[in-house]
């Protein structure tokens, strides 16, 4: 049986954070663990027929994070820092790895000698909400030059052909105070970083 399509939405939001954190408490959620992120990308490729997710696995990314609290470790923040996807750069390497921040100078001059590209350098806080039962988290983003975007996919839906489970998460999300309808894109951060102007699909994942 040939595997579906992972599906995640990313609706970008219209209210305030403040607005969904409330909804969300209200009705059961935990703001269970949060974070600032720095995403640092590099390509040799050009990105103007690629999907956001085409885009993603043609890039290596540098992330850098650090917590700050959720109900989940509200005495555990931590930083960490590393290269994701790596292995596309150099078929040698690991394709993950974790790297401190202080060594980015060192990968970064070795980018530019095979004329690799930092292509986005981009800034969020992610607030990660759940509560009992659920085996995935609904995501309020805060990303800088973009705005607050909500994310979520749910792994029971997987099975589904495309637009049902589409049509599950937004059901889903509905049910918890959201109103969603079945014809809104969500928006691509990295293809709205790329071309300057906001886009959207079906599929943040795809």
């Amino acid at each position: 049986m040939e595997k579906s399509e992972v599906v995640e939405v990313g609706f970008k939001l219209e209210n305030s954070f403040d607005y969904y954190h409330n909804m969300l408490i209200s009705r059961g959620f935990n703001n269970v663990y949060n974070c600032e992120t720095r995403d640092i990308y590099w390509s040799n490729k050009n990105f103007d027929d690629m999907s956001e997710n085409e885009i993603k696995r043609n890039c290596v990314r540098f992330r850098w994070s650090k917590g700050f609290g959720g109900s989940l470790y509200e005495n555990d923040a931590f930083t960490k820092s590393g290269f994701q996807n790596y292995l596309i750069f150099d078929n040698l390497a690991e394709n993950s790895f974790m790297c401190p921040i202080e060594d980015l100078d060192e990968f970064e001059e070795k980018f530019k000698k095979y004329y690799w590209k930092r292509v986005f350098d981009t800034k969020k806080n992610d607030y990660q909400y759940s509560k009992e039962g659920m085996k995935s988290r609904i995501q309020l983003q805060e990303i800088e030059n973009i705005g607050l975007v909500l994310y979520y996919d749910n792994p029971d839906y997987y099975s589904l052909e495309f637009n049902k489970q589409r049509n599950k998460l937004i059901d889903e999300l509905n049910s918890y105070g959201f109103n969603f309808k079945y014809s809104d894109l969500g928006i691509d951060k990295l293809r709205t970083l790329y071309f300057k102007k906001e886009c959207y699909s079906k599929n943040q994942n795809g």
